[in-house]
């Protein structure tokens, strides 16, 4: 009996307790989550970025269904928001609200996504370094997500996509005129456009020459100097320096800075493996300007090398050189600047400027004295005698300068071992046939040969001396009389110690130059044409005069120079050249003049002419040659010469009478006669 009463009572608590859970369960149901909505905003700068903030009363966390097709949302709890990306469209949006037993309601709401067009759109154009054809492209915009270029070489050519903050690069095959066009999307179907027309052109690099229609000669002026870029001019005065048709301008306008120049950016680093040396043509108002030459590194100024020379004539194109030896050339250097009248504040004059190149720094020939520094002079060794420049190492006695050549001939060199230098400039045999050398060396009696080269015909000639003493500087002679006038001798060997094996001894050698007679000092009778005076002759009428080596030095004229004057087809009969003197004819001891005289004809006429620069008198005489293709002497009776006027002017007229048919005459010793 107590069984059965004790299992009616677990059955009635068992019966209580499911009417418990059933209540509670019924009560969960009826709180499930209601008002179920969410806010949204939308970012204002075409990204596409929508916040959704869900709401609704009893939920626990939601889930959202983005309606784009992409994945649910995390869960995401009451009171916060997730940021999603669209693009452009309509989308009906899902929002899920749960409590905490897993009750769930669900709302929808719908979206439109519509981009607004970009602002304010804009890009720059830069040149790409080192890449004459290349560009870089540089947008920006309010209200982009991102940008297509077209870079307008061809129709078939496909935009280049980039982001917000990059850019975009181009190389062209050509040079010529193309349009770039930025277009900036919004994210949608909204875009703004803008094109700007590019000129690619030729490289920008040495020589500067102002000449090439496709090159861009974008110099850039500071410090006050005249407006943009330099403008390029027709040339304001030819000359045998610089006759090309166009060169740069520049003009120092009026209270400009002591500092102000131009500058420019070349496509290509200048190359100073072989040379350090920068020539550059000159037209100044004034001779005595210091114009400061400079190269510089892009994007570091630190590295730069630079150089003032001042000009020397004014209003006459020269060349001035700017050998840059602090050049690392381990360094690159792309700009060049260039500062007229330097350290002075401009007035408004202007400056031409043209023919920048890479150059040596000297246009080597005699005097050969090593001064410009190592980098200037070239020597090519054979058989074991290197040469180089370095600092004289006894300055003394008749050798003070500071720079020499030294020439070490090797342990076991050749016996006819030496080095030889290339010249610009020709030894010129017609100035002096004797050449001189300062030598020094270790011993003394050792045998110094000299050889001259003609590299074009393989003509040569050597002469070989002794040095007299050792350890000290002295100065040697080489006889070159045997050598021929009409050879252009641009190459010098130099042989130390020549028929014996080196040892490792070290020679010094400097200043190979002209010695023994040289010509006279000034232009004055005699007029003999020797040495290396500068013999400017005016020509007129069709003839041409200058000053030559003898090219028949033969009975009575054996002498080196000599005067050719050129009668061209259809000169004028009276054509003929005329000289100035620096001091005027000095008649009071004699009043007549001889010449000698090689005319191709028998029987032509020479009139010799004096005047003065002075006043309008002049007197002319004429005379007769009787032979062809030999020297011959004539003579002048100038008795009748008002010796009260200084006759400074000489003029000559070959085969005076008849029209020029391209004969050759020459002349020679003009001088006065007892």
């Amino acid at each position: 009996m107590r069984y059965i009463n004790k299992l009616f009572f677990l059955l009635i608590l068992g019966l209580l307790f499911s009417s418990c859970e059933r209540d509670e369960l019924t009560e969960v149901q009826a709180g499930l989550p209601m008002n179920v909505d969410a806010e949204l905003i939308l970012k204002q700068d075409n990204s596409g970025d929508l916040t959704i903030i869900p709401k609704a009363e009893g939920a626990n966390h939601f889930i959202i269904n983005f309606g784009d097709g992409s994945e649910l949302s995390d869960p995401i709890p009451a009171g916060g928001k997730v940021t999603h990306r669209y693009t452009e469209g309509e989308y009906t949006i899902t929002i899920t609200a749960r409590n905490i037993a897993g009750g769930e309601a669900s709302a929808t709401k719908t979206v439109n996504i519509s981009f607004d067009p970009p602002e304010n759109l804009d890009f720059t154009i830069t040149r790409e370094a080192g890449n004459p054809l290349g560009v870089i492209v540089t947008p920006t915009a309010d209200k982009a997500i991102g940008f297509e270029v077209d870079f307008g070489e061809s129709d078939e050519e496909e935009p280049v996509f980039i982001l917000v903050g990059e850019s975009a690069q181009y190389s062209y095959s050509d040079i010529g005129t193309y349009t770039i066009t930025v277009t900036a999307l919004s994210g949608g179907e909204a875009t703004i456009s803008l094109s700007k027309d590019v000129d690619i052109t030729d490289p920008l690099v040495l020589p500067i020459d102002f000449e090439s229609p496709t090159v861009n000669y974008a110099f850039n002026n500071f410090g006050g100097g005249e407006g943009d870029g330099v403008p390029i001019v027709d040339n304001p005065n030819p000359n045998d320096v610089n006759s090309s048709p166009n060169v740069g301008s520049y003009t120092k306008v009026e209270g400009s800075e002591d500092w102000a120049g131009t500058s420019v950016l070349l496509d290509e680093e200048i190359d100073f493996s072989s040379t350090r040396a920068i020539a550059m043509d000159v037209y100044s108002p004034q001779a005595g300007i210091p114009i400061l030459f400079k190269v510089e590194q892009e994007g570091n100024p630190d590295v730069f090398a630079e150089l003032v020379q001042n000009t020397t004539v004014a209003n006459e194109w020269e060349t001035l050189t700017f050998n840059l030896v602090d050049v690392d050339p381990d360094q690159s250097y792309s700009i060049i600047a260039i500062f007229f009248n330097w350290e002075t504040s401009g007035t408004g004059e202007t400056y031409y400027f043209d023919n920048i190149r890479l150059t040596n720094p000297v246009e080597l020939g005699l005097p050969l004295d090593f001064e410009s520094g190592p980098t200037a002079y070239s020597f090519t060794e054979f058989g074991g005698s290197p040469v180089s420049v370095i600092s004289n190492p006894d300055p003394s006695g008749i050798n003070t300068s500071a720079n020499v050549a030294e020439l070490t001939k090797a342990p076991a060199s050749e016996t006819w071992a030496g080095a030889f230098i290339d010249l610009d400039n020709p030894v010129d045999l017609g100035i002096s046939s004797t050449l001189t050398l300062k030598v020094w060396s270790p011993e003394a009696g050792i045998p110094v040969l000299i050889k001259l080269e003609n590299p074009e015909t393989g003509a040569e000639v050597e002469v070989q001396t002794q040095v007299p003493v050792a350890e000290e500087w002295v100065e040697i002679e080489f006889d070159f009389s045997e050598g021929s006038l009409s050879e252009e001798w641009t190459r010098v060997v130099f042989f130390f110690n020549f028929g014996t094996s080196g040892m490792g001894e070290r020679y010094y050698f400097d200043d190979l130059d002209y010695g023994g007679d040289t010509g006279p000092e000034s232009i004055r009778l005699p007029l003999t044409f020797e040495g290396n005076l500068d013999y400017v002759f005016t020509d007129f009428g069709g003839a041409e005069t200058e000053v030559v080596n003898n090219p028949d030095p033969s009975g009575i004229n054996t002498s080196n120079r000599v005067a050719q004057l050129f009668k061209s087809q259809g000169s004028e009969v009276w054509a003929g050249s005329f000289i100035d003197l620096d001091e005027a004819i000095d008649f009071s001891s004699s009043q007549t003049i001889s010449m000698k005289v090689w005319s191709p004809v028998a029987g032509a006429t020479v009139l010799l002419k004096l005047e003065t620069t002075f006043s309008a008198y002049e007197i002319e005489i004429p005379a007769t040659v009787e032979v062809a293709g030999e020297w011959t002497e004539i003579t002048y009776d100038f008795s009748a010469v008002d010796q009260s006027e200084s006759m400074n002017r000489v003029v000559v007229f070959m085969d005076f009478g008849n029209p020029g048919g391209d004969d050759t005459f020459f002349f020679d010793d003009i001088q006065l006669i007892n």
